[in-house]
């Protein structure tokens, strides 16, 4: 098969522009929700998601949107993408952090999630019982996938009712639905939601 014959290849012609169509569709998720890429009051966060009063997942807030997370009632924000990431806001700890809200960031690898990040971030909600959560990564593909893990497993909320608000989001490919029916078994819930 020389390089650019896919035609004796479907299956990989089609996965291929599925991978590329996925990306496309998370970059612009990601974008700016305005025309001169600022936050303005009452915006949210790229795919926002509340998953009940007090608990939240979204994309990458924009530094506008993280000086107000004390004024929408956060008292904790999740990061769950790595420092590093494209559209990351270095100095989103101090930003955070001088609103008196607690910061934490948990760089989960996008390619091999761990159970001791999952484990990381639960015990993170656990333990701030009574404030309000947002948990977020770079376009909520991470942060919707450990919340919904988060509240099937520790808040025994319903499988199906949540995969609703995550595959509104994004379908997890392989390697994140593998991780979510292993997580699943491994806290007594049924796996193979997806």
């Amino acid at each position: 098969m020389t390089r650019n014959d896919s035609s004796k290849c479907p299956r990989l012609a089609a996965g291929l522009a599925a991978a590329g169509m996925a990306m496309f569709v998370a970059v612009c998720l990601a974008a700016p929700a305005s025309p001169d890429g600022e936050s303005h009051a009452g915006d949210r966060p790229a795919n926002f998601v509340q998953w009940r009063a007090g608990l939240a997942s979204s994309g990458q807030p924009d530094a506008a949107a993280l000086a107000q997370v004390k004024a929408q009632g956060y008292t904790l924000v999740i990061n769950l993408a790595p420092p590093r990431s494209h559209g990351s806001i270095s100095s989103e700890a101090a930003i955070v952090g001088r609103q008196g809200v607690r910061y934490l960031n948990i760089a989960v690898d996008f390619d091999n999630p761990t159970s001791d990040d999952f484990k990381a971030m639960s015990e993170a909600i656990k333990t701030h019982a009574g404030g309000d959560v947002l948990v977020h990564c770079q376009v909520n593909m991470r942060a919707a996938s450990f919340v919904f893990l988060y509240r099937v497993i520790h808040e025994n909320a319903s499988a199906q009712e949540e995969a609703t608000k995550l595959t509104g989001v994004w379908i997890p490919n392989r390697t994140w639905k593998r991780f979510i029916d292993d997580t699943l078994a491994a806290g007594g819930k049924k796996a193979e939601i997806l």
